[in-house]
């Protein structure tokens, strides 16, 4: 591990924006959404399950708009993608303060329709700042940073919806966000490299998905669910095992200490130098990890092996988009990322639903069994799919080099 590679990276303005605009967006959003939760429970009056259908509410319009939002920062650019943003976030987010609850599904269906791509922007970003040498230690970076925001953006929010008025901390965070998407739109830093080897094929017409959809990409896409859902899943097997011990005032110590087992894992995997480790491998270790939350039967315990299957989550963000940076055209690359960032929303859709049933039935133990089992399950079939490509390459080529495949048998 060479952390000096940091040093490198950082040396590039483009990637210095990238992080800081980023982090200055992502930490209030992810603040909004808890306090948004809290608006709900607390400001209306309502029921968790409604603050739930909310939420459901704003991630489908999020995982509908996020392959359209993409495609538009590849052919528009980030300056014209935005400006919309900037024009109906501050109106749905005023309306939501003032709103009945009614009126608060069509405001966040809004929201989610013109969200921010914060994350294919910051990578967008990052990708065409740094040669290909530098692009693992560039994206874990950008995970990493991506988890601090995680960790600091929702206890602030915790902390000023509780010592505020729910629907203007709502606004507030929601506003301090759209700062950082403000100065996306001021710098309006590139989005593509200066000098791209594909430059000709860029003056052909867009084909679509065809162009850039191939099985790698597809096995990306399942890596993506796979490691939504596995971390969506022991999200809410933390809390079930916490509330069974009776430690729920622990909860913020468990929760900090997976987050720096991510933040650990995640400059390790910067860092490195030689071959690429393969997505399938680091999934299946995230799941693997996650089985052994099982064991955690104290509240350290739960945090040590939590600590151990965070060394798996940056690591594996990282190299998802890594290998799409890889496998998919620079000039589609942005529409790639949207379609990543719906195959994750759905990967944390699903996990809630599946993991609260077995944790009901169950207990929390089988909430983490559950959670790494489906892991495991999704990382073998996106392996099984890559098996059969590469046979299948093997045998085309065997037979056009006019002599029979060894693996035709």
């Amino acid at each position: 591990m060479q952390l000096s590679a940091y040093r490198a990276v950082w040396a590039h303005p483009v990637v210095r924006q990238a992080a800081i605009l980023g982090f200055l967006g992502k930490a209030p959003w992810f603040g909004a959404a808890i306090i948004l939760t809290l608006h709900v429970v607390d400001g209306l009056g309502r029921s968790y399950a409604a603050a739930g259908l909310v939420t459901a509410v704003f991630t489908l319009a999020t995982a509908v708009s996020s392959p359209w939002r993409g495609r538009l920062l590849d052919t528009v650019g980030l300056r014209r993608t935005l400006i919309p943003s900037l024009v109906v976030l501050p109106v749905a987010f005023l309306a939501a303060t003032f709103v009945g609850y009614g009126w608060l599904l069509v405001a966040m269906a809004a929201v989610g329709l013109f969200a921010v791509p914060w994350f294919v922007i910051t990578r967008q970003m990052t990708l065409a700042a740094v040669p290909v040498e530098q692009r693992r230690t560039a994206l874990a970076l950008d995970s990493v940073l991506t988890e601090l925001a995680f960790m600091f953006g929702p206890l602030a929010g915790v902390l000023a919806a509780t010592t505020w008025d729910t629907g203007w901390a709502l606004v507030t965070f929601a506003l301090l966000s759209l700062l950082g998407a403000l100065g996306f739109v001021v710098v309006n830093p590139p989005l593509v490299a200066p000098v791209r080897p594909d430059a000709a094929a860029d003056a052909t017409p867009r084909a679509g998905m065809r162009t850039w959809l191939n099985r790698a990409v597809a096995t990306t896409f399942v890596a993506n669910v796979a490691i939504a859902f596995t971390l969506a899943g022991s999200d809410l097997a933390i809390v079930g095992a916490m509330r069974a011990m009776g430690t729920t005032h622990l909860l913020g110590v468990v929760l900090a200490v997976w987050a720096s087992g991510s933040l650990i894992g995640g400059l390790i995997y910067g860092g490195l130098t030689g071959r690429t480790i393969p997505l399938t491998f680091l999934v299946a270790g995230l799941a693997l990890t996650t089985l052994l939350g099982s064991l955690g039967v104290t509240w350290w315990l739960l945090s040590l092996a939590m600590m151990g299957a965070g060394l798996f989550c940056a690591t594996s963000l990282a190299a998802a988009v890594e290998r799409i940076s890889h496998h998919v055209p620079e000039r589609y690359r942005g529409e790639a990322l949207g379609w990543q960032g719906t195959f994750a929303t759905a990967g944390n859709a699903l996990a809630p639903p599946v993991v609260g049933w077995v944790i009901d039935h169950q207990g929390w133990q089988a909430g983490f069994l559950a959670t790494g089992g489906v892991g495991l399950l999704l990382a073998a079939l996106g392996w099984l799919v890559l098996v059969a490509g590469v046979r299948t390459r093997r045998r085309i080529h065997a037979t056009q080099r006019g002599r029979p495949s060894s693996l035709s048998a």
